[in-house]
């Protein structure tokens, strides 16, 4: 009987049991056990045996014989199984060779591959097994040029690797393959934690650790794109691509916060928007604020889980870094903290993963999670509108997930847990002191009887008729568009204060998101461009002909009316006062203008001529001065 180890053991009465006399025998070699037993070795135990229990010479002959034939050895090699069968135990009919498994080149062979394929990866490039091979023939084609000083630095810890390139040894091509091959199955291998206690948990932060001790400490926050294809009140899948191909609208993206003590979900934002600030903004708020739900919800148990933490930890994505998220940390006094690794997150991830498998899995329009796995035209099976899931995932939430087992502690649920670790009991946030968290803004100016416009709808409210004409500030949650909050704008550098509430005037809606509306509005354009609209289309056509056609005739008219004016007038009625001045080359004077017409007083009066062939009428009388005359006189 083989020897137990007493260094095995930890306390001194655990060594007390050990009799003095195994004390004493040192054991050369482990215990080995036989625990599993394949049909290959139980073959081999029942033709052994039967060797040891034989009762004379022949019949242990016989035995061998029948060994040696079953077992394709010789008679030699299974009198040696018999002999060390006594000496090592039964466990020696599992061990096969040695070196099995192991590869027939030196260490330092073995890390120079690692090493060169490693190098292969780094800086973008994709080094594979067959280039790694390809390399070490390179090398090995220098020779004795390997010794020069350039490589010096490469072989520096590898000196049996350098000999055997210089004289051209190196591993065979499925040599390289299998020592890669191995090292990457243990680079991949994943082993799975067991958890850590339910007490002295701690979250790396980029700030430090922080230990998790009590309930609304320290609160975790992500987010992702749900699995599955939503559609509208129409039923219409809401599926939108853009040039690239890529998704735009199809699938809403879900924002978690959970507790760190307990495990529970104390808030979250659904909607079609991809993750953000705001998002962010509006899930906590949802997770501080105690929550009520309509019996239309069908909730068994209550969702009391809320309050404001003392640590908020993200990861390092943008929207977590913004100046929305500081405002709102600045004004209800929490730390902002960043998870030094991505492991720290593990526990809010795990909560992505439950919400595929035990909800989004069963449900139409499951795209599933992995994108080459999944089905074709997965969205024409889609038939859940964004409200059905909100509320689907609400009560998973509440009557579900929060109602699980504390999987760190026995019989204590995670609402139980959440409340006995809370230190003091939260205190009830005026909703008015969130608003914050709702970061987009619009600006409108109130119109007649207390209405507004927005996104094109029209919102009315009877807090708003003591603002007609004056401009306000209006706050909305992009996940339900039809209520508005009202403030006055910031004037003297005041800011703006809470008028109401707005009601959009003709929804028939309870809640609609804005990507939702914008959905609607598309669809409505894209309708009325497939709608026949050849009759009213002609109309405005032939509206604009004829409008041309009077233009084109207006033109022409002017255009005649100008030919006979000039013809009309085209005889020149200049009367030339002193044709003395005429000099040569100018036009004849005509008869009229002579001397005898002219008076001799400064001005004359010249009688017109009777000229009846044209419609014009002369002045008649034309009064005209001497200008030589005159200039004589004056000077």
């Amino acid at each position: 009987m083989q020897s137990v180890n007493s260094d095995t053991f930890s306390t001194p009465q655990e060594e007390a049991l050990i009799p003095e006399l195994e004390k004493d025998q040192a054991p050369d070699k482990p215990l080995m056990l036989l625990n599993d037993v394949s049909l290959e070795v139980q073959q081999k135990i029942d033709l052994i045996d039967a060797i040891l229990q034989a009762p004379d010479r022949a019949v242990r002959r016989k035995a061998i014989q029948e060994a040696t034939e079953k077992l394709g050895k010789s008679p030699r090699t299974i009198k040696r199984i018999v002999k060390r069968l006594e000496t090592e135990g039964v466990a020696t009919f599992a061990v096969g060779r040695k070196d099995k498994g192991q590869f027939r080149i030196s260490e330092q062979w073995f890390k120079f591959i690692i090493g060169t394929h490693i190098w292969g990866q780094k800086a973008g490039s994709r080094m594979n097994h067959n280039q790694v091979h390809v390399h070490l023939m390179a090398l090995a084609s220098k020779g004795e040029a390997l010794r020069q000083k350039k490589y010096a630095e490469r072989f520096k810890d590898y000196p049996e690797v350098l000999e055997d390139l210089v004289v051209g040894k190196y591993p065979s091509h499925p040599t390289v393959y299998k020592v890669i091959n191995f090292h990457l199955a243990q680079e991949n291998k994943k082993v799975r934690h067991p958890g850590s206690p339910a007490e002295g948990q701690i979250i790396q932060t980029t700030e430090g650790i922080l230990e998790i001790t009590h309930s609304n400490q320290i609160w975790q926050c992500d987010h992702t794109k749900l699995d599955v294809f939503l559609v509208d009140e129409q039923g219409e899948v809401i599926f939108q691509l853009d040039d690239k191909g890529e998704e735009v609208i199809g699938r809403p993206y879900i924002t978690l916060i959970m507790d760190s003590y307990s495990g529970c979900i104390a808030g979250f934002h659904l909607g079609f928007e991809a993750a953000g600030s705001h998002e962010v903004g509006l899930a906590l708020r949802h997770a501080i604020l105690p929550k009520q739900y309509e019996p239309e919800y069908e909730l068994q148990e209550k969702w009391n889980v809320y309050g404001i933490p003392e640590y908020w930890v993200t990861d390092r994505a943008k929207e977590f870094k913004s100046h929305h998220l500081k405002q709102i940390s600045m004004q209800l006094d929490f730390q902002r903290r960043l998870r030094a690794f991505p492991s720290a997150g593990g526990l809010i991830e795990s909560i992505f993963d439950k919400i595929n498998k035990e909800v989004l899995s069963l449900l139409p329009g499951y795209t599933g999670s992995r994108v080459a796995k999944r089905p074709d035209n997965c969205e024409k099976h889609a038939s859940l509108t964004l409200d059905e899931l909100e509320k689907r995932l609400v009560r998973y939430f509440v009557d579900h997930y929060n109602q699980h087992d504390y999987p760190r502690v026995a019989n204590q649920k995670r609402t139980q847990r959440w409340h006995s670790g809370l230190l003091v009991e939260p205190e009830v946030v005026n909703e008015r002191d969130l608003d914050i968290c709702l970061m987009k803004v619009a600006h409108r100016k109130v119109e007649k009887y207390g209405c507004v416009r927005f996104e094109g709808l029209i919102y009315r409210a009877d807090c708003l008729v003591d603002y007609q004409g004056e401009p306000i500030s209006l706050r909305y949650d992009q996940r339900n568009i039809l209520v508005l909050l009202a403030y006055t704008r910031p004037k003297d550098g005041q800011p703006g204060e809470f008028i109401g509430v707005v009601l959009a005037r003709d929804a028939k809606e309870k809640q609609m998101s804005l990507e939702e509306l914008k959905w609607r509005k598309q669809k409505l354009r894209e309708q009325a461009k497939e709608i026949d609209n050849s009759s009213i289309l002609n109309e405005r056509l032939d509206l604009y002909e004829f409008v041309e056609e009077k233009r084109k005739s207006k033109r022409q008219r002017r255009k005649k009316a100008q030919k006979r004016h000039e013809q009309e007038t085209n005889q020149s009625k200049v009367l030339e006062l002193f044709p003395q001045n005429a000099t040569v080359g100018d036009t004849p004077v005509p008869p009229v203008a002579s001397e005898s017409t002219v008076e001799q007083a400064h001005p004359i009066a010249v009688e017109p001529l009777d000229d009846s062939s044209t419609e014009y009428t002369p002045p008649t009388k034309i009064v005209a001065y001497d200008w030589n005359q005159l200039m004589e006189e004056n000077w």
